[in-house]
């Protein structure tokens, strides 16, 4: 794995990750196995859940439930030193049409699961906030202190969820780290679903499907690879009483057709795409810089958009 001489030694941790078995989940799971942490999963009813975590199989704990199972939750809460939220409900994308049903299904319960981290006695709580929409209409890099101005239901719920970390933080003790997270691409990416263009994009040419293309050159993204996301969160484990909020992405912006013709390149068979004006629910641009954050990985370099880029169309010709 790239970057593996980089993973610090820390005190061995019992994490319980929910969402787990999930895209961005599942790699974490890999990271935290990696440095030799106790794991718990958390994820839904399904056998065997999405099947990402099967070459770990007998070296976590698994527990079934819904989010929404305040039981189950806590029951996996328990005993715990780190809580780690990658539960996945709404996207930018069906935030916009729907903006109640996504405040009801996002911050109520995310607000509750911290409450029951409190009960619990977990000592921090690390959290998946989004990078692409939570700075609004910014042209050019972010970093964590750019004015955050969300317009997208997704982003406005997901910095209230920030807010509510910082309330845990001050009325119970409760630690937090927040990562604003890029557009994430990789293996194990759904791809019937948007949760990333990278994914969509590769289903839709796998299923000989036209691309559905959304804006032009200066509709700019920071993709970044789930691996390289995973493994710089762990920084979190090195202090469970440090409370802060971290930008994670790359700091380089890709626009949508360069995308594209990055995607003409590493396809292996041809495909159609239909190229239409930027939707009024996406930021033009959103760029992370994530200096504060690789200050603790002296050396850390991103993988290769490309090469991450054919590491997603390998997978998924597998899976398919």
């Amino acid at each position: 794995m790239q970057n593996s001489a980089l993973v610090a030694s820390v005190t061995p941790r019992k994490v319980v990750v929910f969402g787990g078995d999930g895209f961005l989940g599942s790699h974490f799971v890999d990271a935290l196995a990696a440095q030799g942490h106790e794991i718990t999963v958390f994820g839904h009813s399904r056998p065997n859940g999405s099947g990402n975590l099967v070459h770990l199989e007998g070296c976590f704990r698994r527990v079934v439930g819904e989010f929404s199972d305040e039981k189950a939750v806590a029951a996996a809460l328990k005993g715990q030193d780190v809580a780690a939220d990658f539960i996945l409900t709404s996207t930018p994308v069906s935030s916009w049409e729907e903006p109640l049903r996504t405040t009801e299904t996002d911050l109520g319960p995310t607000v509750r699961f911290f409450e029951l981290c409190v009960e619990q006695g977990v000592r921090k709580v690390l959290f998946s906030s989004s990078g692409g929409s939570l700075y609004g209409p910014h042209h050019g890099p972010t970093d964590e202190n750019t004015l955050t101005r969300p317009f997208n239901p997704h982003g406005i719920v997901k910095l209230c969820c920030e807010h509510f970390l910082s309330y845990f933080r001050v009325k119970s003790g409760l630690a937090s780290d927040c990562y604003r997270i890029g557009n994430a691409y990789g293996p194990r990416q759904p791809l019937d679903r948007t949760q990333g263009v990278v994914g969509a994009w590769i289903g839709c040419i796998l299923a000989g499907q036209p691309l559905e293309v959304y804006g032009d050159e200066s509709t700019l993204r920071d993709y970044v690879s789930a691996l390289d996301a995973a493994q710089l969160m762990t920084s979190s484990l090195a202090d469970l009483d440090s409370t802060d909020t971290y930008n994670l992405g790359t700091g380089h912006g890709t626009s949508i057709l360069e995308l594209l013709e990055i995607f003409k390149e590493v396809s292996d068979r041809p495909f159609e795409y239909h190229v239409h004006p930027r939707r009024p629910l996406d930021n033009p641009s959103a760029i992370l810089l994530s200096g504060k954050l690789l200050e603790r990985f002296p050396g850390f370099t991103f993988r290769d958009l490309r090469q991450g880029i054919r590491e997603s169309f390998d997978w998924a010709k597998k899976r398919m």
